[in-house]
């Protein structure tokens, strides 16, 4: 491997890339390095200015400012390409990053639909690049230590069941200006692939993965009531929504939330064991999408409750938890000590393509089974029907990812 630094280019240059840079800088403190952002690359010049003054003043990087991937990619000898774009823009910027020969850190979800992200998951495969989806969720201490908890403690017992509960009043804006654009293409099916329940609730479909293995089918309800009306997912964006949620292990659980019930706010996200119970109690309101988060200014929070009365808090668990991980274990999970998930995802990152690791923890077909996930419970709702998550992965059932499709071509 050349002792010169990894060429690194940004692609999008949002908010999300934003957060990047400063985990970025997060493993720079920590004496990781080896790498560097060359360029960086958004349609908005603005945006892709104000990142790349934002690498030079956080990493003293001053990389070239491009606003059109092709272009990017002709001029500048890469090695990997951070992707943070919206949603409906990844199959076909991460497929031309990997045909040019550049290794991809691609945001979640992988795709827009079930389609993009194959086409995404075949070029890696294609092209013998890496592919890696961001998912920083399962990478925190938090989540480490409750996969530990539920797969190999032995703490709680066998996973029985859940109940993730979650409403709140919807939030009044305080602007009464044009939305800005991060906002827009979110609230364009077209672009994002689907409302809150594939945005932040990848996040948990692919959590709820890593804790309990892959879901078998999925029956769902989705409602507007924001509108002070009840009105149908075929009609408006949800607010609210019911899933019951089926693993292949026989575990059978709920997943409910509003983020539009006028009144009284609830929550409560519990799993139950064969011997107990374990409870998020993290003081943060996307908790239910979220699960045992942690990021600056927050740290996690948890209650394990045993049929003996005996109680731990999440903190006393993570340190079994880290009490049974060789030093080896432990720098490969948290390296220099992080416990950002977005530095630890971008780290995997770099040693992947350093050669000191050989694929990743979340690949293009990993990511595709989280995004399965989430579009079932669409076509649940869209349907009324009990949908099997394989069937969605296969392409089998796909009503709600349909006209999605056909805008993109796919």
């Amino acid at each position: 491997m050349s002792d010169q630094p990894l060429r690194l280019a940004l692609i999008g240059c949002g908010g999300i890339a934003r957060r990047h840079v400063l985990a970025m800088k997060d493993l720079q403190q920590r004496g990781l390095g080896g790498f560097e952002i060359t360029a960086v690359c958004d349609a908005n010049v603005e945006n892709a200015q104000e990142l790349a003054e934002l690498l030079n003043q956080e990493l003293g990087h001053t990389p070239t400012v491009y606003t059109h991937h092709a272009e990017l990619l002709d001029r500048e000898p890469l090695d990997g390409a951070d992707l943070c774009l919206p949603h409906g823009l990844h199959h076909s910027i991460a497929t031309d990053c990997m045909e040019a020969g550049v290794h991809v850190l691609c945001e979640k979800p992988i795709g827009v639909t079930i389609k993009a992200g194959r086409r995404m998951a075949e070029a890696a495969e294609r092209t013998g690049r890496i592919l890696s989806i961001a998912v920083p969720h399962r990478r925190q201490p938090g989540q480490r230590t409750v996969h530990w908890l539920l797969n190999q403690s032995g703490l709680i017992g066998e996973p029985l069941t859940f109940f993730h509960h979650y409403s709140r009043p919807p939030e009044a804006r305080t602007d009464s200006g044009p939305l800005p654009p991060r906002v827009l293409w979110r609230r364009d099916r077209l672009m994002s692939g689907g409302g809150m329940t594939l945005d932040s609730g990848f996040h948990y479909c692919d959590s709820m993965r890593y804790f309990l293995g892959d879901v078998e089918k999925v029956y769902a309800e989705m409602r507007e009531i924001r509108s002070g009306q009840v009105r149908s997912v075929q009609e408006h964006p949800e607010d609210t929504i019911f899933v019951t949620l089926t693993f292949k292990s026989g575990v059978v659980g709920n997943w409910a939330w509003s983020v539009a019930a006028p009144g009284q706010s609830h929550c409560n996200v519990v799993f139950h064991g064969s011997k107990g119970s374990l409870e998020d109690t993290t003081d943060s309101r996307f908790r239910i999408f979220h699960l045992f988060e942690r990021k600056p200014g927050q740290r996690e929070s948890g209650r394990v409750t045993l049929d003996d009365g005996t109680t731990y808090t999440l903190a006393q668990v993570e340190e079994m938890y880290r009490a049974s991980l060789s030093p080896e274990e432990a720098q490969r999970l948290f390296p220099g000590g992080a416990d950002d998930g977005f530095a630890i995802e971008i780290w995997e990152f770099i040693e992947l393509l350093q050669g000191k690791r050989t694929r990743p923890e979340v690949d293009a077909w990993e990511g595709l089974r989280s995004l399965a996930l989430g579009d079932a419970i669409y076509e649940s709702a869209y349907t009324g029907d009990v949908v099997y998550v394989e069937d969605v992965l296969t392409g089998k059932r796909g009503t709600f990812q349909a006209p999605i499709d056909e805008h993109w071509g796919l």
